[in-house]
């Protein structure tokens, strides 16, 4: 039987993992540029601030990254599976996109002293 207490503690948690959520959403700065590994190595940078579409030819095959309104995702994929479309628009530092049957990561970073706190790659 479910007791007036937990339904009070449950309602605690769900609001402690939301106000964590979001501070942890806010506290997230806006990144300058998008960076472009293949295979773990960089092979292009691009300002965030510059409307642009760029087509990704790796070994596996082909991304169409989109940078626009200061934020960058992936429109066209020729893998599988299609996560990469899925992930949505990045625009702060330390956000990436992942396409692991190309083996590409497209990560947003910031200012030099402004890199996430993360290790992304």
């Amino acid at each position: 039987m479910i007791k007036k207490r937990d339904i009070i503690l449950a309602l605690m948690m769900i609001l402690l993992g939301i106000v964590g959520y979001g501070v942890i959403r806010l506290g997230q700065k806006k990144g300058s540029q998008v960076v472009i590994y293949v295979d773990q190595k960089e092979i292009g940078r691009y300002d965030l601030d510059t409307d642009t579409t760029k087509e990704i030819q790796t070994a596996k095959g082909t991304n169409t990254l989109v940078i626009e309104n200061g934020m960058a995702y992936v429109t066209d994929a020729d893998c599988p599976d299609q996560v990469c479309i899925r992930m949505g628009k990045i625009s702060k530092t330390g956000e990436n996109i992942v396409c692991l049957p190309h083996k590409l990561v497209i990560q947003v970073e910031g200012d030099v002293g402004q890199e996430s706190e993360y290790d992304n790659r």
